[in-house]
């Protein structure tokens, strides 16, 4: 009998709540106020569920008469612990103040159900991505675990539905202007030490391959074999990360590889400068430009198809330059013919693409003046004049790496594909 009057008396109640009174003054605005026993509880949980009891207690007494909610009050306050208990799962109700008027305050103490969270131990896993490319990546995360301790210390370890949602939209929010090229997912294991686990998923289009590039206008490129195979590998540790992230901290990258080189033996002994560039795609590229401040020393062989007269040639080219001028000595042997040949040039680097220049030919006592102009990364042009026969010749060349080039020539009267390698 006192259960079907208990029933009843909740049926009649939650009929009430179903209505809103006509008469007398009604409830305007309601506010809750929502503490913890232990004083424990993490404030941004806190605020999630003082909103779900917001909306449930406004919906409860908003409207309604507020002498009616008076003289009820026991009924009411009963009632709002029911369904206060039922939405805030992990935690139960300990204890409500109702505060009756067209403005109510509504204060309800919780505590949490069993144990709570006393540490957390934080983990990213950031993939398959190499430690330099996570190194790059750990800059951009910041104090996640931070904020993750702030979320979730103090929390009912049975309230993970409630908090679970909090740290992945925190986690999110932190990295989404720090970190966009990644989406983070968040998992969280329970206990008196909670485990979360952040995952790192790249975004967008990723870097499949990389490759180095040394050029030098003035050194032998072979004196830099050991070097171009250390960046090699260095370059290799960025395959897999987002295009986009490595185009973000291209400058940052080419600075912390400046400051290696800025250390390295060729620099601080032999007055060599080396300038990195960094061009990123899905075929990332890091070219090294490696000149001499004061001299020339490099080499070359060629061979051509197409030709029958000094088909083979060795070149050896030594000299000085001083700004955009350069001053050198190419002498060639031409093992066919057993001939040598002394060519004293000037060079004057007229932009950085473009070279225009003189050069004496001995013993043949001919005057020849050129121009070099690049069209690309591994393309170019040339163009050479005779002065004395009134000749022309022109040529395209294409670098197939750093020790090889094609070059196709034509004269007025002959045409031919030259070989050349470079030492």
């Amino acid at each position: 009998m006192i259960k079907v009057k208990h029933w009843m008396g909740s049926a009649a109640l939650m009929t009430i709540l179903g209505f809103t009174s006509i008469y007398g003054a009604p409830v305007q605005t309601v506010h809750v106020d929502l503490q913890s026993t232990t004083g424990m509880i993490p404030s941004a949980l806190q605020q999630r569920m003082q909103a779900s009891v917001q909306a449930a207690t406004s919906y409860i007494y908003k409207g309604k008469e507020v002498e009616e909610i008076q003289a009820a009050l026991p009924s009411y306050e009963k009632a709002t612990m029911d369904i206060v208990d039922r939405i805030l799962y992990g935690y139960t109700v300990k204890g409500i103040a109702v505060h009756v008027g067209e403005t109510m305050d509504v204060n309800i103490q919780i505590e949490p159900y069993g144990h709570v969270m006393k540490y957390v131990e934080t983990t990213i896993h950031y993939g398959n991505l190499s430690p330099y490319g996570k190194q790059l990546v750990e800059k951009d995360v910041g104090p996640i675990s931070q904020r993750l301790e702030q979320i979730l210390l103090g929390s009912s370890i049975d309230a993970l539905h409630w908090v679970k949602p909090i740290a992945q939209k925190t986690v999110r929010n932190d990295l989404e202007g720090s970190l966009p090229e990644f989406t983070p997912q968040v998992d969280i294991v329970g206990g008196e030490t909670g485990q979360v686990m952040v995952y790192l998923v790249p975004n967008g289009d990723s870097i499949h391959r990389t490759d180095v590039v040394l050029q030098s206008n003035t050194l032998p490129s072979a004196f830099f074999y050991t070097m171009r195979q250390y960046y090699e590998k260095k370059m290799r540790d960025l395959e897999g990360l987002p295009i986009q992230f490595v185009r973000r901290h291209q400058v940052m990258i080419e600075e912390d590889i400046q400051k290696e080189l800025n250390q390295s033996r060729s620099v601080t002994q032999f007055g060599i400068t080396i300038a990195p560039h960094l061009e990123v795609g899905s075929d990332t590229k890091l070219y090294l430009q490696v000149d001499s401040s004061k001299y020339m020393i490099r080499g070359e062989g060629y061979l051509d198809m197409g030709r029958n007269t000094d088909s083979v040639g060795i070149r050896l080219f030594t000299g000085v330059h001083k700004g955009p001028h350069a001053w050198y000595l190419e002498t060639e042997f031409l093992p066919n013919s057993l001939h040598w040949k002394f060519k004293p040039s000037y060079v004057y680097q007229f932009s950085k693409d473009t070279q225009v220049g003189y050069q004496y030919v001995a013993p043949h006592g001919r005057h020849k003046a050129f121009l070099r102009q690049d069209i690309g990364n591994r393309w170019s042009l040339r163009y050479e004049r005779d002065l004395k026969e009134k000749e022309n010749e022109f040529a395209i060349a294409y670098d197939v790496h750093d020790y090889l080039q094609l070059e196709y020539i034509w004269k007025d009267k002959d045409r031919w594909l030259r070989l050349v390698g470079r030492i």
